[in-house]
């Protein structure tokens, strides 16, 4: 048990945390041996007494109800090849969840130096996304991606684009600290409104659909619950105007029309329903791969093909009749890009019902305590991790390690703040 004596002990935590998402940004394997260590520190310093509350907090029972069935699944299917490190090596974020949870329950670490130094970071990736985009190159060096007439952004991850969404997620701990821990006073407003208007243009600079719109809709509902709503319309009733001019002057601007006119677009097309046709059978490329996943799932209904397969399975000719024709060489892709299908088609019904109701359970515990207690960082939390479950928005696969690491971090800070005594 660390007590307030164990110095060393408590700087290497508090080191760990501060430098966590700058590892994310420069080194998965870093990242990773950080997580570890924060598991081993855990293990080495838990009491008897307090691993049989955790064994009995549902929460983490649900999470290692997770871990069992792909564990089980991997048995399954290992004939198919099933993913080793994403199965079985799933057991390091529920143990990551509680042991980040249980070191944040302590008062020897300064939670609210740590969420500050994020959001530090946080306001230095936005600096590098603008100085890229107006200069062509980041700090580094890095140039912006050219895709056609398009300036895509990718910041200190180079040429992978989705520095987004570590903005987002970080930008949100951040945020909802800024609530949480200081006085209501204009500075901190001020401060506030800065900070989600430089966020939410410089993921809108990245040219990130999905993480942009997700930031949209946690913005607006975040706020409209936050005690700043006021300020919040009024922002928006002055800016709506403005922001009106200047599309109808910029139209034909590349990043307007991918962020704005297209999707409005997609979204129209997509939620067109055609008796004749599959609701899936659209001329998108996600949608082909959502077709494809689906009709996995009809010839593997049970188990699924187990996690990482999706690859191995979707250049099936039989699934090109469900699929619209200019996009049937198109259909394969790493994992089909959307958290239903890739759970439906790798991990089968009883994923489904395992996976979903677990995340329903916990979203109901977040939601019933931040009633409670009436705290907006448990509700700002919440909001983001519910975007990833949003139905046909296109994202990464939930599997893959740097986006599980963001994820579970957001969610271990959520399980922290269930049971913080302070209220905000």
């Amino acid at each position: 048990m660390i007590n307030s004596g164990d110095k060393k002990l408590i700087f290497l935590l508090e080191s760990i945390l501060l430098i966590l998402p700058i590892s994310l940004i420069f080194s998965n394997l870093i990242s990773e041996i950080l997580i570890f260590l924060i598991i081993v520190i855990f293990f080495t310093q838990v009491k008897k007494d307090e691993i049989q509350k955790i064994l009995n907090n549902k929460i983490f029972i649900f999470l290692f109800l997770i871990t069992l069935y792909l564990t089980i699944n991997y048995f399954l299917n290992i004939s198919k090849e099933s993913s080793f490190t994403r199965s079985i090596l799933f057991i390091r974020f529920p143990l990551y969840v509680i042991g980040l949870s249980y070191f944040l329950n302590k008062n020897y670490i300064n939670k609210k130096k740590i969420f500050f130094v994020w959001g530090f970071i946080v306001f230095l990736i936005c600096l590098d996304l603008l100085l890229q985009n107006s200069t062509g190159k980041n700090i580094l060096g890095y140039e912006y991606v050219l895709q056609g007439e398009l300036k895509r952004l990718g910041g200190f991850l180079n040429d992978e684009l989705k520095i987004a969404y570590i903005l987002n997620n970080f930008f949100v701990i951040s945020l909802g600290s800024i609530f949480f821990y200081t006085q209501k006073n204009i500075y901190s407003l001020l401060t506030i409104l800065f900070f989600t208007i430089l966020v939410l243009y410089s993921v809108y600079l990245t040219g990130e659909r999905s993480n942009f719109i997700s930031l949209v809709l946690f913005v607006t509902v975040f706020f409209t619950f936050s005690n700043l709503r006021k300020y919040f319309i009024t922002i928006l009733i002055i800016l709506i105007p403005i922001m009106v001019i200047k599309f109808s002057q910029t139209e034909n601007n590349p990043k307007i029309k991918r962020m704005f006119t297209e999707n409005i677009k997609h979204i129209k097309k997509n939620l067109v329903i055609n008796e004749k046709e599959s609701f899936l059978y659209k001329k998108n490329h996600y949608f082909a791969h959502f077709s494809t996943a689906l009709q996995i799932f009809q010839d593997y209904p049970i188990i699924g093909v187990g996690l990482k397969n999706f690859r191995k399975y979707c250049d099936n000719p039989d699934y090109d009749e469900k699929i619209y024709p200019n996009f049937r060489d198109k259909k394969c892709a790493t994992h089909p890009h959307n958290i239903y299908f890739e759970i439906m088609s790798e991990l089968g019904a009883v994923g489904i019902i395992i996976f979903f109701g677990s995340f329903l359970y916990f979203f109901y515990i977040f939601f019933e305590t931040y009633i409670k207690k009436k705290n907006i960082f448990i509700l700002g939390n919440t909001i983001i991790l519910m975007t990833f479950f949003i139905p046909f928005m296109p994202k990464g696969s939930f599997f893959t390690n740097w986006t599980a690491m963001i994820f579970w971090t957001v969610f271990a800070i959520n399980c922290h703040l269930i049971s913080e005594k302070k209220n905000s």
